[in-house]
């Protein structure tokens, strides 16, 4: 998640930029979309550090585990797989135009009949004596 922001951190600065300047645009869409998504991601790690038994045991921190972190945990993370379906769906044309391009097209050239090369062939060559 981390290299996919850091990636894309040019669009993420320029939408923000935009964002209240433009009446409507996709791209606005995508960045609450992401936004909401970024969020509830950290908001998920968080609570499942929070209710983990061996994580933080390991850090010698020991909590009782509370109900109250594992219900947030369990809806933070059902939102988070609802987000990224959304973010899936706005993407749909380009994941289809990448899946085409680099696996099926490599996967259809592989059964192509390709042209044989063309074979050389031996031109007789006349040769006269000087005198």
């Amino acid at each position: 998640m981390i290299t996919h922001l850091l990636l894309h951190w040019d669009w993420i600065v320029k939408v923000g930029k935009e964002f209240f300047k433009k009446p409507w645009h996709q791209s606005r869409l995508n960045f609450v979309v992401n936004t909401l998504f970024f969020i509830v991601v950290t908001g998920t790690l968080f609570s499942g550090l929070m209710i983990s038994q061996s994580v933080l045991s390991t850090l010698g921190i020991q909590l009782a585990v509370s109900p109250g972190w594992k219900s947030i945990h369990f809806l933070l993370s059902d939102a988070s797989v609802i987000l990224l379906g959304v973010h899936f769906a706005l993407h749909w044309k380009w994941v289809l135009t990448n899946i085409s391009r680099y696996i099926l097209n490599p996967i259809r050239n592989l059964f192509q009949r390709r042209a044989l090369p063309q074979v050389l062939t031996a031109q007789p060559v006349r040769v006269e004596k000087s005198k």
